[in-house]
């Protein structure tokens, strides 16, 4: 379970890069109901830092871009659990990864859910049937652990 801890601020304005559509422009904190080994996510230059994790704290910092939901409609109802559910994947292809795929789509799920019940479940389902398509590929980012 994973539960947002303050206000998504990002901007869409303009041609970010070849493939990210939105970026945050301040830090995004995430509570999960479950403490991890405390990490560093960094580009793998370590040119510029990606996210934290410190506790049950996941924290995306300003800066970070993302696609939104890949062959679905980013909705404001929706972009909530986008952000996280993105970086998660690119985490999936780190070999020292403390979430396993199920948990991050269910993080998608679990942000989507109290704005738009109807929609959660079924965004659910497609991230669990195709997402394998995404997951774990070969990722531009490390995790360091603390």
């Amino acid at each position: 379970m994973i539960k947002s801890t303050n206000r998504l601020i990002y901007t869409d304005s303009g041609r970010l890069s070849d493939c990210w559509a939105y970026q945050l422009e301040s830090d995004k904190t995430f509570e999960m109901d479950r403490e991890v080994p405390s990490f560093v996510v960094t580009t793998i230059n370590d040119q510029q830092q990606i996210a934290t994790m410190q506790g049950n704290t996941l924290t995306i910092c300003a800066g970070y871009c993302w696609d939104g939901l890949t062959c679905w409609n980013d909705t404001a109802a929706n972009m909530i659990g986008g952000l996280p559910h993105d970086l998660g994947y690119q985490l999936g292809g780190c070999l020292n990864t403390p979430f396993t795929r199920k948990e991050i789509d269910g993080w998608l799920r679990d942000l989507i859910a109290p704005r738009s019940p109807w929609e959660a479940p079924v965004t659910y389902a497609g991230v669990r049937l195709c997402g394998w398509k995404f997951y774990g590929k070969k990722s531009n980012i490390k995790i360091r652990i603390l």
